[in-house]
């Protein structure tokens, strides 16, 4: 019985037939079997239908968001960086600071830097405009100008605030013209700024006798050295001399300038500031006037003393080491 009982269970298990999958044999010699794809599975794990509107709609709002963040993330970033703020808009430190801020950039056409310099009541002579203005008349007589330089002189405390003669050189090419101005700079809590400028008169004293108009003293002392120094016109200075006029010539300056020069390369000549001087004679007032020449090799300044009498120069020395 037991034999019959295993020779039914192999006939039965030899009786079922398994269809197996074609072979495929592969470039390297290994065999491959190919199964069916089944339709009905896969149509029953298929994707869900898509809803194109409501695609369309959140891709609109990621490019929304992203290009927001692009205009907004700069912002961000450069305001919690003091290293992304642009230097010039800095505060100035110091009284030179803020005078050297307001000339420039009242002179390179940065107008509104030199407008942020000023005090928050100031009502300058000069303003930025007026600065503007004079370096357009430069440009026009010059052709042009490539480069804007500036000579800042010692700050001088006065009951207005802090006065410092300064000047502004307009360069074009090898030509340059220069203009002197006193900035008059506030200093309140560590912060510093502009609260006056005016330009230093270049108009002569006039010829005409009777008019009964007042001759300024130091603008007189300033027209005198200013033709001498920066315009290199000593005959032109003449005029200014009264007719007892005794001490250094314009010509001796003059002719200092031009050994100087000789030795240290192209020179730049200007006033460096004109300040009121003792006197021993009570009709003669007394400026000292220092000049500065800057060369390629070197840079020195020499004091003078001008004795203004009346609406003339009566006198001038000084000039050590000069002449």
């Amino acid at each position: 019985m037991g034999r019959l009982f295993r020779r039914v269970v192999r006939t039965a298990r030899g009786s079922r037939r398994v269809k197996r999958a074609p072979a495929v044999q592969g470039a390297d010699g290994r065999q491959y079997r190919v199964v069916a794809v089944d339709e009905n599975e896969n149509n029953e794990f298929a994707d869900p239908p898509r809803k194109w509107g409501r695609v369309g709609v959140m891709a609109a709002a990621w490019a929304a968001a992203l290009a927001l963040g692009a205009w907004v993330a700069p912002g961000f970033a450069a305001s919690g960086n003091p290293e992304n703020q642009d230097p010039r808009d800095e505060d100035a430190t110091d009284a030179n600071g803020a005078v050297w801020s307001y000339l420039r950039y009242g002179s390179n056409e940065d107008l509104d830097r030199a407008d942020a310099v000023l005090c928050d009541d100031a009502s300058p002579v000069l303003k930025p405009s007026d600065l503007d203005s004079i370096r357009e008349s430069y440009s026009d007589s010059l052709g042009g100008i490539t480069d804007i330089d500036l000579d800042i002189g010692d700050p001088v405390t006065t009951s207005d605030g802090i006065s410092i003669p300064s000047t502004v050189f307009y360069i074009y090419q090898g030509n340059q013209r220069s203009e002197d101005f006193v900035v008059t700079v506030q200093e309140s809590g560590g912060a510093y700024c502009v609260s006056n400028a005016v330009q230093v008169s270049e108009e002569e004293p006039s010829s005409d006798e009777g008019t009964g108009e007042a001759v300024d003293p130091k603008e007189l002392a300033t027209d005198f050295m200013r033709a001498i120094v920066v315009a290199r016109d000593p005959n032109s200075a003449v005029a200014f001399q009264c007719s007892s006029y005794a001490g250094v010539t314009p010509q001796d300056v003059d002719a200092g300038i031009t050994e100087w020069a000789a030795t240290n390369g192209e020179t730049t000549a200007f006033l460096n500031g004109v300040n009121p001087a003792e006197s021993s004679e009570t009709s003669i007032t007394n400026f000292e006037v220092e000049i500065s020449l800057s060369g390629g090799l070197n840079q020195e300044s020499f004091a003078f003393t001008v004795g203004v009498q009346g609406d003339c120069v009566a006198s001038l020395s000084g000039g050590d080491g000069l002449i």
